[in-house]
């Protein structure tokens, strides 16, 4: 039983004209099949990237929730609050692996990293009464800040 060709063998077969008398159009149907199947494979790396970003939001959101349930374990002392830790822990690493199958780990260690820190600090404020000072929250937004001067400059190549 055979398979059937993949696009870039189906591509190939179109595009390769053998050289001879019109070396002229072989070579530009072979430039012109090159191009294609770059534009393919690059649209394709993009997708990748882009549903890379939900698993990285799902790290963010298991990390977020399991520091937040050890902050309520008081010491390791509740067991609701342990195992909800550990099981956000494990959610927060599985995803954070998957997402770094197509996100360069800088980036996306820098964006979990900023995010979490963010989010747990405002959730030591409602959620648990901490106080933030001038300080703090200035260092918060300059991680904010960070994190979108990460994401909107950084030149990394996605695989």
């Amino acid at each position: 039983m055979t398979r059937p060709p993949t696009i870039d063998e189906r591509m190939r077969d179109v595009f390769e004209v053998a050289p001879g008398a019109h070396d002229p159009l072989a070579d530009l149907a072979a430039t012109a099949g090159a191009s294609i199947e770059e534009h393919l494979h690059a649209q394709s790396r993009r997708r990748r990237a882009w549903a890379a970003y939900p698993w990285l939001l799902l790290a963010i959101v298991g990390g977020v929730t399991g520091t937040s349930a050890l902050s309520a374990s008081a010491a390791f002392t509740r067991p609701g609050p342990i195992a909800v830790m550990a099981l956000a822990y494990l959610v927060c690493f599985l995803a954070l692996t998957h997402a770094l199958k197509s996100i360069p780990v800088g980036i996306a260690y820098a964006i979990w990293s900023g995010v979490g820190i963010v989010l747990i600090a405002l959730i030591g404020w409602r959620v648990f009464g901490q106080q933030l000072n001038a300080g703090e929250l200035a260092g918060i937004a300059l991680i904010l800040i960070g994190v979108v001067v990460i994401q909107l400059f950084s030149r990394t190549k996605v695989k």
